[in-house]
């Protein structure tokens, strides 16, 4: 069952959403795009490091448990599927914030 629960955002946090979206498409996203296609033995010595194995681990399992608790507490509209393809593509910096802004809640409230 999916949580009714409303959220508002100000224009100045959705100002902060949108920043911290686009820090993480271009920014982090960027960097592993850099590696993956100019550095890719970096990606290799990731693959091959298990403490960074676990990370990357943990990264998938949170992404997924993020992507249920959206849903459950009904804080996007967003289907879950979306979030967790938009986390993949562009990492959890970009998908949360592109996710909550995208529910439709985030008009200021009349004052």
């Amino acid at each position: 069952m999916r949580g009714q629960g409303t959220v508002e955002y100000t224009s100045g946090e959705r100002t902060a959403l949108t920043i911290i979206a686009v820090i993480g498409a271009v920014g982090l996203n960027g960097v592993f795009l850099y590696g993956l296609f100019v550095r890719p033995e970096l990606i290799m010595a990731v693959l091959t490091n298990p403490v960074a194995c676990a990370f990357v681990i943990e990264a998938l399992v949170l992404t997924g448990l993020l992507a249920y608790l959206l849903d459950k507490w009904g804080v996007s509209r967003v289907h879950w599927g979306w979030f967790v393809l938009l986390s993949l593509a562009g990492g959890l910096a970009f998908a949360l914030p592109v996710v909550l802004l995208a529910s439709g809640r985030g008009r200021d409230s009349a004052a």
